[in-house]
């Protein structure tokens, strides 16, 4: 079935929503059922439809974008390429399967494809003078606000460790990135992971230990 492409919002339009609250850009209610009936409306040519998964989906799938690549510019464009590929399978998505999985391994796959393309080798991914934006290496977990507020010696250890962890999340495989950011930025279950990355869970399981591993050799300085 060939369908037209609903007009998807520029992305400023888009990061402009992501910096409402939560409760705006994606409702903590929504559950399978909604998200099957949202794949329903829109299979049949329904553009509101696609364009509520879109605003429900849009902050998770712009979040791991930009954790994978380091770039704001490059997630922009994976937020954009994966809803796009989203609606073309909308026909081969299988209802009553989960659809933040679904959406997260396009975003996922788009990222790696991009990390192991000839542009990511040609640039430096990581810049120290990047403005901060929403979706930066958090600080410490240890540095509440209230202590870096009440310590700036700690508020500049928090954003060097910050900066260190940047750098040390470029040096892991993409495969082991992806793992990493789906558990740790995203929460994920290790079967959910399983399931976006499509691998088993023990697989999850070993790239995640390796990952850690490997993050706690280049932080030894911080830890």
């Amino acid at each position: 079935m060939n369908r037209a492409i609903p007009c998807i919002p520029q992305w400023d339009q888009l990061r402009g929503a992501t910096l409402g609250s939560a409760a705006q850009v994606q409702n903590p209610s929504s559950t399978s059922e909604d998200d099957r009936d949202l794949v329903v409306r829109a299979r049949d040519g329904d553009d509101d439809a696609f364009g509520k998964i879109v605003r429900t989906y849009q902050r998770r799938v712009y979040g791991v974008a930009f954790r994978m690549t380091r770039r704001h510019e490059v997630a922009d464009d994976i937020v954009q390429d994966t809803f796009i590929r989203a609606h073309r399978s909308l026909d081969r998505f299988e209802l009553g399967r989960p659809l933040a999985p679904w959406l997260m391994r396009i975003a996922v796959n788009l990222s790696i494809n991009y990390l192991n393309g000839p542009t990511k080798r040609e640039q430096s991914m990581y810049t120290e003078d990047r403005p901060d934006g929403p979706w930066e290496p958090q600080v410490h977990e240890d540095a509440s606000r209230e202590a870096i507020e009440s310590n700036p010696v700690r508020s500049l250890m928090s954003a060097e460790f910050a900066r260190a962890l940047g750098k040390a999340l470029e040096k892991l495989s993409p495969e082991h990135r992806a793992v990493f950011t789906l558990k740790v930025d995203e929460g994920m279950p290790y079967a959910e992971i399983a399931t976006t990355l499509g691998i088993s869970r023990g697989t999850v399981m070993s790239r995640l230990f390796r990952a850690r591993g490997k993050l706690k050799n280049l932080l030894e300085d911080y830890l």
